[in-house]
């Protein structure tokens, strides 16, 4: 087995097997709802404990209760926060927010994440000394980071995607779509780039006709157990023992998942690493793309799947699966009524130490209106207009926000989207901004510029720049980690983009 560098591994958090949809809902539903607090952490292991969704472990070298403590490496590795070892307060991604709206599911997120993941990256960046002292053997120089050290060999690999390809090639070539952990880490691993997926087929292949028997490292063929638990949580795969096949649901949608697989395996999909980066730098790019799938990077599971079974099993929180767009009540719409702009987010600063979470948890208010991703990414654009030197207002019963600048007026309307519902919510999003343009026109007697914002970013069909910008005059801006993307050339949306 010729690796990449010495040492080379799909290394992976350990603790895979130990994640399940209710205990990965409550820690980032408690991350947000005390992302503010400077002693968040206790506040968080408290409501784990008080909604009986942990026990009451204590851990004997603190002796306090740290469930996030044991978890929280697991939802950076997936990319649903930013690790705190660069940010210390919670800070979700955009698909930590979609899971805890509901707007996406717990095996459709690990879809998802398990096809994104990648080396390089910018999570898994130590050099551990077991690396080090192999790099040395070797005689190789040791770079400062672990990405350095993948993107020097020229590694631009998902094993997830790698996995996947090999197996439904296996199922066209009429064998039977299996793979155990020992094939993987001798057929699989040593390959660098996803676009030699066929090499690795081949090796596979070789590799049951010789029936070689190799001793591995036991340290590399753990990575490829974690990663078999990863894809295991997914709608791909079915695992048994240290084998996985792929699942009843994907041998149904087999084109839909070439599709998919397609895509990523192409390298302009890759993050890709900024030399002139410090390694935090680096670190907070990787989050923010690994944790803002593109609307093309997202898997949807087939709606005829979506039992009450599936759904129950896939959403801990039901009653959060669909944000309502009207309010509920019938408001006078002859008028705009708009009011100075005030974010719903709390901004807490002093906090008493003994907050009363049990009350918290068994009394929180919940976001019927709206969900949270859409309040994060109101609260980030009214940042980003008064910055630009904007007046920002709003309407409760109607625009999102309203932006005026020497005497010219932009609406902007919010819509969380995912692969599911992207089209439809797009063309509502178009008629409500028709519908508040012209009312706004009759109270002013000047129109207004009007701008669509996403939550995710997605590729526009060649008809659609000329469509937005000419037909509808509608501009599109798209939320991309911490930033902006325009998708059209007005003047307004290119000032926003940063």
């Amino acid at each position: 087995m010729t690796l990449p560098y010495p040492g080379y591994s799909w290394s992976f958090n350990h603790h895979m097997g130990r994640v399940n949809p209710r205990e990965v809902f409550a820690l980032l539903e408690s991350a947000y709802r005390f992302r503010e607090y400077p002693n968040y952490r206790r506040l968080v292991n408290q409501a784990l404990v008080a909604d009986e969704v942990f026990t009451l472990n204590i851990r004997k070298d603190s002796g306090q209760v740290d469930a996030w403590r044991d978890y929280q490496q697991i939802l950076s590795e997936l990319g649903l926060i930013y690790s705190t070892k660069y940010i210390k307060q919670p800070h979700l991604t955009s698909i930590g927010l979609m899971y805890i709206d509901g707007t996406i599911g717990y095996s459709e997120l690990f879809s998802s994440q398990v096809l994104a993941y990648q080396y390089p990256n910018g999570h898994k960046t130590d050099i551990s000394p077991a690396l080090e002292e192999e790099l040395s053997q070797a005689g190789m120089s040791i770079p400062t980071t672990r990405t350095e050290l993948d993107t020097n060999s020229g590694i631009l690999v998902k094993p997830g995607v790698l996995i996947l390809q090999v197996l439904v090639e296996l199922y066209r070539q009429s064998h039977s779509p299996t793979l155990n952990s020992h094939e993987c880490l001798l057929a699989l691993v040593p390959t660098i780039r996803n676009s030699d997926w066929q090499d690795a087929y081949a090796k596979l292949l070789n590799l049951r006709q010789t029936g070689e028997k190799t001793d591995v490292d036991s340290r590399r063929l753990r990575d490829i157990q974690e990663w078999f638990q990863f894809l295991d949580r997914s709608d791909f795969v079915v695992k048994e023992d240290n084998k996985i096949s792929l699942s009843p649901l994907a041998l149904a949608e087999i084109e839909q998942l070439q599709t998919i697989l397609d895509f990523h395996n192409d390298p302009t999909t890759f993050w890709i690493s900024q030399s002139s980066s410090t390694k935090s730098e680096n670190a907070l790019s990787w989050y923010g793309f690994f944790g803002s799938p593109s609307i093309e990077s997202q898997w949807i599971a087939p709606d005829e799947l979506r039992s009450q079974e599936y759904l129950s099993n896939n959403y801990p929180d039901i009653e959060l699966r669909d944000e309502i767009d009207s309010p509920p009540t019938v408001a006078d719409v002859s008028e705009i009524n708009l009011r100075p702009f005030s974010p719903s987010i709390p901004e807490i600063v002093d906090v008493n130490v003994e907050v009363n979470v049990e009350n918290i948890v068994r009394g929180r208010i919940r976001l019927r209106d709206k969900t949270r991703q859409h309040q994060e990414i109101i609260a980030q654009l009214a940042t980003r207009l008064t910055e630009l030197s904007y007046t920002v207002t709003d309407d409760p019963n109607s625009v999102d926000l309203l932006a005026e600048k020497n005497g010219y007026e932009t609406i902007f309307e919010i819509k969380t989207i995912n692969r599911r519902n992207f089209q439809p919510r797009i063309r509502l999003g178009v008629g409500q901004l028709s519908e508040y343009r012209y009312r706004r026109q009759l109270q002013t007697q000047v129109r207004p510029t009007s701008i669509l914002v996403l939550s995710n970013t997605f590729k526009m069909q060649k008809w659609e720049p000329n469509y937005f910008s000419s037909e509808v005059n509608i501009g599109i801006l798209c939320s991309r980690a911490n930033s902006f993307l325009a998708l059209t050339d007005g003047a307004v949306e290119q000032e926003v983009q940063y």
